[in-house]
């Protein structure tokens, strides 16, 4: 009987706690996505006899149409700030979350839901002419649009690239070999030789020698290197490779027993040195 007794009074604290507790919005209707919505709950208790740790979170999402901002205390009402993230295809009632919240002494307060209504970013049409219940605005279609003048673009572009294309090839590979320096030239040759399959150590040694020439203005042979320095100083850090060089031109061409010619790749090393200085002289 007495087991009976408590159940039934603490029954009764609970429907008097839950008829005590009210929750009003600021706006029930015409709510759109992006919307704020302030729930004002008056609680029972002031909100000093609240457990911090049963109040509702900030920056969180509550079911899929509503996230919480911030929330106010005073006295005994319960300000809650929430933004309208979601919205269905249709016109719809929902309700704002209900809550649970807990006194210090371990008594529950429960925050009832409150219905309101939501619209959709979509049209709703006439009934009965046979039409979808929703079409989407007017704003929303794609129009057709006029390509000619992107195509124009496009071909303008893409003319204006292969022009200049054109024009860099020709420029690189036909037009500029006068007006280059000696190496530059000895450089652009050993390149090209490469890029087509061609190494050739005696065309390479040929175009090393010409590039020396016209360094020093006159053809410079292996017994007259001292000039070679005199005429291009900048050449000086080079000299024990450019001498090798040179000796080993003279036994290849002059020597009766013609020895090999150094590779290509070693001819190649010392035009790119060689280039190196010519562009700090």
């Amino acid at each position: 009987m007495r087991n009976c007794l408590v159940l039934v009074l603490f029954l009764f604290s609970l429907q008097a706690q839950a008829i005590d507790t009210s929750i009003e919005l600021d706006r029930s209707w015409g709510l759109l996505i992006g919307d704020r919505l302030t729930a004002t709950v008056e609680l029972p208790v002031p909100v000093t006899e609240l457990d911090s740790h049963s109040l509702p979170q900030h920056e969180k999402r509550y079911g899929p149409w509503l996230y919480l901002h911030d929330s106010e205390l005073q006295g005994k009402t319960l300000t809650l700030h929430f933004q309208l993230i979601n919205v269905p295809a249709e016109n719809r009632e929902v309700a704002t979350p209900e809550l649970e919240l807990r006194t210090q002494d371990g008594e529950f307060i429960t925050v009832p839901s409150a219905p309101m209504q939501i619209g959709s970013f979509m049209e709703q049409s006439a009934e009965g002419e046979g039409m979808p219940s929703v079409i989407p605005r007017g704003d929303m279609r794609l129009l057709a649009s006029d390509q000619t003048t992107l195509v124009w673009q496009l071909w303008t572009t893409l003319a204006l690239l292969l022009l200049s294309s054109v024009i860099w090839l020709f420029w690189h590979f036909g037009l500029r070999p006068r007006q280059r320096l000696p190496f530059a030239t000895a450089m652009f040759e050993l390149n090209k030789m490469r890029l087509l399959g061609r190494k050739d150590p005696d065309a390479a040694s040929r175009s090393l020698h010409h590039a020396f020439n016209r360094c020093a203005g006159r053809v410079v042979i292996n017994s007259e290197l001292d000039k070679l320095w005199q005429l291009c100083p900048w050449l000086e850090p080079l000299q024990a490779d450019i001498e090798s060089f040179y000796r080993a031109s003279a036994a290849h061409y002059f020597s009766p027993s013609a020895t090999e010619q150094k590779g290509f790749e070693e001819l190649l090393k010392l035009a790119k040195a060689c280039r190196e200085r010519e562009r700090l002289a």
